[in-house]
């Protein structure tokens, strides 16, 4: 389930990727959304695992596939840039982030601030949402 509040952000970040793409790659952020690695589907891991071994992804003892961390960073991110980005390997979450889910079809949660391009997008929102309620006549 979505709430009023995340489904606004999603708006807010869908319009904000239309009129202006997030200058993600290179990331001038020092790539902060790849410092939790990523979720990846089994299929996904299977790919993985099989092109570059266990160092590269893992299971969680709550049974989700994650890419590996080293430095505080995933094991993909090379240079301030993901090795995967043009290889069909790219996982999903990734390909997404922070406009929708790995799904491609909701939005992508609580967790998109990780990205400080979209700090900028929540602020313009509140401002907005701010504007709008100083402009309603009081009874």
């Amino acid at each position: 389930m979505t709430t009023p509040a995340i489904e606004l952000l999603h708006q807010a970040i869908v319009q904000r990727v239309k009129d202006q793409p997030l200058p993600c790659y290179p990331c001038p952020h020092k790539s902060a959304c790849c410092a939790y690695g990523t979720s990846l589907t089994p299929g996904e891991a299977k790919r993985l695992l099989r092109s570059h071994g266990e160092g590269a992804v893992y299971l969680t003892h709550w049974n989700e596939w994650r890419t590996r961390r080293r430095g505080g960073k995933c094991v993909f991110l090379v240079d301030n840039a993901c090795s995967l980005h043009d290889s069909p390997d790219y996982p999903a979450v990734c390909r997404g982030f922070p406009v929708t889910d790995g799904s491609g079809k909701k939005p992508y949660g609580p967790y998109a601030d990780i990205c400080p391009e979209i700090a900028t997008v929540v602020a313009k929102v509140e401002r907005l949402r701010e504007k709008g309620r100083r402009a309603r006549p009081t009874a």
